[in-house]
């Protein structure tokens, strides 16, 4: 009987935990969450919270995907402790959460595009068009993806160091303010609105049943793309509010851009556009690799039709539940 082999390596499977965070996390949300908290100068904080609230999960989740190195993840956990119904539930529940979350990355691709480019077409049709790369990509194996994902998240992260670098060295950290007693602004629900930001560093247990020596690799991941992600967050939502005024972050939903282009030139701008493009679609592909684990794992436990459950005859993945996802 054929069945997933366990391909990613340590450094595929951080890049693909980063890809899920890094996407809509820092090049889409971060503007939206500086209207929405009021004092923009605290979104900072509100990141440094989320990453505080989203630690439970990650050291439950490391332990459960060490229990349970299996393909479904969460899906999995919830079923074998209360049973098909609630795991039919948990399992559409988060194969939905995770192709919204892609469909959004798509969203932001259009935005980035939009931001170096005269293009005519409708953002939809193109975002489609790389919906169909990322589907034979995936079809192609999770090695691919992992190699693929190494190379975009590397770049970004780069990209994203070397702005942090010029920026505060303009503006340094001086005037940090972390009185947040006594105020009117939305905290809280700023904290929750993030908190989306750190949701894929624990999708990779979906792919746990593809990944070597899991017991080992999958709770390093999760924590060190966690800590990574955290110090990304916290230095360029601090310094996106330090250079850019509020008035041009509302409705604006490429805000790396314009970050770039304050801080450099037009061809630094060129440059965020096009790791904005390639950030998000890595999302997107790191989203139907974990989200496509779902139906399929619910499948092998006869909870979806059992077609569900087939595999490449070359390539060893889920094809049907990558095309349905």
């Amino acid at each position: 009987m054929q069945k997933l082999q366990r391909k990613l390596s340590i450094w595929s499977i951080i890049a693909i935990s980063i890809g899920g965070m890094l996407g809509t996390g820092i090049f889409v949300l971060p503007a939206p969450a500086a209207t929405m908290i009021g004092k923009p100068e605290y979104l900072w904080i509100a990141y440094l919270l989320a990453a505080v609230f989203i630690l439970p999960s990650v050291f439950s989740k490391s332990e459960l995907a060490t229990a349970m190195p299996q393909s479904g993840g969460t899906y999995v956990y919830i079923e074998r402790a209360f049973g098909p119904i609630f795991g039919t539930i948990s399992g559409i529940g988060l194969w939905a959460s995770l192709i919204l979350k892609s469909s959004f990355a798509l969203i932001g691709f259009g935005w980035y595009l939009l931001a170096i480019a005269d293009i005519n077409m409708d953002i939809k049709y193109l975002s489609l068009c790389f919906l169909i790369l990322i589907f034979f990509l995936n079809i192609l194996g999770v090695k691919k993806v992992g190699r693929v994902q190494i190379i975009i998240i590397g770049l970004s992260i780069l990209f994203l160091i070397s702005l942090l670098i010029i920026g505060l060295s303009k503006k340094g950290f001086s005037d940090i303010d972390i009185n947040i007693y006594n105020t009117d602004y939305s905290l809280l629900t700023t904290i929750a609105f993030v908190y989306l930001s750190y949701s894929g560093v624990t999708k990779i247990a979906a792919i746990a049943g593809e990944v070597k020596n899991p017991s080992k690799n999958l709770p390093l991941a999760m924590i060190s793309s966690l800590f990574l992600m955290t110090i990304i967050y916290v230095s360029v939502s601090y310094l996106l509010t330090k250079v850019v005024p509020i008035n041009e972050l509302q409705d604006n939903y490429a805000p790396i851009h314009t970050l770039t282009l304050k801080l450099t030139n037009s061809e630094f701008g060129y440059i965020a556009g096009i790791l904005g493009i390639l950030t998000l679609v890595s999302l997107v592909n790191s989203g139907v690799l974990a989200s496509s684990r779902f139906p399929f794992a619910m499948a092998k436990d006869k909870l979806l039709p059992n077609y569900m459950t087939y595999l490449h005859p070359k390539y060893l993945t889920p094809t049907i539940a990558i095309a349905f996802t």
